[in-house]
């Protein structure tokens, strides 16, 4: 009888470990769709493709979840959810957001969070936390991949570093050593180029000339410098503001410059044609100027002073408007 009792101990055990090590995703789906296709392990070199048909409205994904894995999944009407298939019930809300185990319960937070956020500034906050919380686990992992862009390669960087190798695992298949380098490269740079500091010199060359920024900067007047290119629908969006500053200071206290940023030299004086830009032009600096100032992003609009200090950095619009006419005053 004891024998038999150990037994069936040891065949329960056996079975509610199997059953540990299973993940199921079940969730609704609109009346059109019928199959959800989905890739387990997709950071993986050779992820698990597979598809479960719509069953009453209803869909299941089953799996070993032995290693835990993050996955995706995409609905025949693109709609499109990630989740991490750990051991349990993972359930797939309205939204599109898994919950019901501990690292899907942590994702869905976190999207809440995100949407509480007002700014820049609070967004990347909430992301230190999150990490400080997940920096070795698939959350923290997903987390990273998804806001990288969000706030920015060198600081993705900086969160890296703290990271375990669950997390560094993740993210190096996804963002290369090379890029992780040139981003902190860049905001290195954009640290020794940031407001109060002394303007960086660089220099570009285009038909048999070279050109300085130091021919313009640090001559006794003001300079608003956009760091622009052809291509940029942002960097055009500009233009038209600065023209008016253009035409309406340009003299002996202030200067207008724009700096062709990745662009082809034909196409930025198609550009100037086109929009009618009277103001200097550094032409074909491809990287020069955003090495220089730590630019990721154009358009990058800079206002140094009579002396070279950088003055503002990161100016749009009416802001743009505002510190220059502050200055000029």
């Amino acid at each position: 009888m004891k024998r038999n009792l150990i037994l069936a101990a040891l065949t329960a055990l056996v079975l509610s470990s199997c059953t540990d090590n299973k993940f199921r995703v079940s969730g609704n789906a609109p009346a059109d769709v019928k199959y959800v296709y989905y890739t387990l392990n997709f950071f993986d070199e050779n992820p698990q493709i597979d598809s479960v048909a719509v069953v009453d409205g209803k869909y299941i994904i089953e799996g070993d979840a032995t290693t835990p894995l993050i996955c995706t999944a995409t609905l025949d009407n693109n709609a499109q959810f990630w989740f991490v298939a750990e051991p349990g019930e993972i359930a797939v809300d309205s939204i599109y957001l898994p919950s019901g185990t501990p690292q899907n319960d942590a994702i869905h937070a976190l999207y809440e969070d995100i949407q509480k956020v007002e700014d820049h500034e609070a967004f990347t906050a909430l992301i230190d936390q999150f990490m400080g919380e997940h920096p070795n686990d698939l959350a923290g992992a997903f987390c990273l991949f998804m806001t990288s862009q969000g706030i920015g390669l060198a600081h993705t960087s900086e969160l890296l570093d703290q990271c375990g190798d669950v997390v560094k695992n993740v993210i190096s298949k996804v963002i290369s050593a090379d890029e992780i380098e040139a981003a902190k490269t860049a905001a290195n740079a954009a640290t020794a180029t940031a407001v109060g500091q002394m303007f960086t010199d660089f220099e570009a060359e285009y038909d048999g000339k070279v050109q300085r920024l130091s021919d313009y900067v640090g001559k006794g007047k003001y300079v608003l410098v956009d760091f622009w290119a052809s291509w940029c629908g942002p960097c055009r969006g500009e233009i038209p503001t600065i023209i008016e500053l253009y035409n309406k200071y340009a003299g002996e206290k202030f200067e207008v410059l724009g700096v062709a940023t990745w662009d082809e030299p034909a196409d930025t004086k198609a550009a100037i044609e086109e929009l009618g830009i009277k103001y200097p032009q550094i032409m074909n600096a491809q990287k020069a100027g955003s090495d220089a100032y730590g630019i990721e992003g154009i358009p990058q609009i800079i206002l140094f002073g009579p002396d070279g200090t950088i003055l503002k950095r990161d100016l749009r619009g009416e802001e743009m408007v505002k510190a220059v006419e502050e200055a000029l005053k």
